[in-house]
């Protein structure tokens, strides 16, 4: 789930923007600690704060296998149809226009603030996240077990902001290039790639969730 995340169009898009703003390894750095203290923090909030909320009878884990497996199922189709992360019509896209026009004018800026507060908006809790902490709440293992659950999540789904970071200290252009790249071909193929691993990931879940029942 995390992998299908760190597949997101925007999210690629935004670290092609940041390589490409002056200070590029800072303008990285900054984005991904954004990204990092939003991701964990609501993680740590829904672990160890609202976690006696979920504590009830019903809320065991192949139960929650079973509804996050269909979520994510949901997800997959949603996706492969175009209804999530499709073009939007042209009278939309018209009516966006200035605010996305002013949007670009910021995020071309070279001010770090503007990349960490972009790290906090790109990880604002999805569906795929929050399914993927009920997961790991209904698992009931040890508070450190389920910590760590949350921090190899985040870095696995920021996993194209870090290899980026690192490869652009050894060959900046053609971590350019690269990225580009892949961005254009996430924006052209890639939302079958992800539909099809959310797929796969929703029939494993129920799966298991049914074999635990």
């Amino acid at each position: 789930m995390a992998a299908a995340v760190s597949l997101e169009p925007f999210r690629i898009g935004m670290t092609v923007v940041m390589v490409n703003r002056p200070r590029p390894v800072l303008q990285l750095l900054a984005f991904l600690a954004g990204g990092f203290l939003m991701g964990t923090a609501v993680g740590l909030l829904v672990l160890f704060v609202l976690r006696p909320a979920l504590g009830s009878a019903h809320f065991t884990l192949p139960r929650v296998q079973l509804v996050v497996g269909a979520v994510v199922l949901v997800n997959a189709v949603l996706l492969a149809t175009g209804v999530l992360g499709g073009n939007r019509d042209g009278a939309t896209a018209r009516r966006w226009e200035p605010l996305v026009t002013r949007a670009r004018r910021l995020l071309e800026g070279r001010s770090l603030w503007t990349a960490g507060v972009a790290g906090l908006g790109i990880a604002l809790p999805s569906i795929d996240y929050l399914a993927a902490l009920a997961l790991i709440v209904a698992s009931g293992a040890a508070a450190a077990v389920q910590f760590s659950a949350l921090i190899v999540f985040n870095v696995v789904a920021f996993a194209l902001v870090e290899i980026p970071l690192l490869c652009y200290l050894v060959a900046p252009d053609r971590t350019r290039a690269a990225l580009s790249s892949l961005y254009e071909w996430v924006r052209a193929q890639g939302r079958r790639g992800v539909s099809l691993l959310l797929a796969v990931v929703g029939c494993v879940l129920v799966a298991v969730g049914f074999a635990g029942l």
